[in-house]
């Protein structure tokens, strides 16, 4: 359920000033849900003895891993 909840919201933000498609009463109530749902978890984990340690990962995070652009072969170079 979570993540349908948050797909709704990615698809339907918008720019800064644009009016949202959702009411705002709809949008208190899905972080309610998102809200009930993490807490959930949380429960559940402490009752399992698992640690919630990560966080979400935002793309301007560096990371150890490297990104290598592949380029194609010229034409007529046999390799």
């Amino acid at each position: 359920m979570r993540l349908i909840l948050t797909e709704i919201a990615r698809e339907t933000a918008v720019h800064k000033d644009a009016r949202h498609v959702l009411s705002s009463e709809t949008i208190v109530r899905m972080r309610d849900c998102l809200s009930l749902i993490s807490a959930r978890e949380r429960e559940l984990n402490t009752a399992r003895g698992i640690k919630m340690t990560s966080r979400p990962k935002l793309g301007g995070e560096k990371t150890d891993s490297v990104r290598v652009q592949l380029r194609k072969p010229k034409p007529g170079i046999k390799h």
